[in-house]
């Protein structure tokens, strides 16, 4: 699995037109094959940032997705919305387990 986390800082002016542009690739992200999750979250802690993290089945899967017209209308539209130069890591994931499956110390 890639999961991938980008973290962007809107222009305090455009924030409301980043936000639509994001929930936009977002649900059109979720439909496409190999796509596991897709969310855009607004950081609690620094309400001037959005993070994205979204979860790929496989490298194959993300390379598709790379190549969609939403994705090249979001690389359109996210650097006239952005202040700084967005933050974006890839991580591969071997394994992965669910709270219940993980004991207390």
């Amino acid at each position: 699995m890639i999961v991938v986390v980008g973290r962007v800082r809107p222009d305090p002016e455009k924030k409301a037109e980043l936000e639509r542009v994001g929930q936009t690739v977002a649900a059109a992200s979720r439909e496409e094959e190999g796509c596991i999750s897709y969310r855009l979250y607004e950081d609690t802690e620094a309400s001037d940032e959005f993070v994205f993290v979204e979860e790929w089945a496989d490298d194959e899967a993300l390379q598709r997705h790379f190549a969609t017209p939403h994705i090249a209308a979001f690389m359109q539209a996210i650097p006239g919305a952005i202040v700084a130069a967005p933050d974006v890591k890839f991580h591969t994931i071997a394994s992965s387990r669910d709270l219940t499956e993980v004991s207390a110390p």
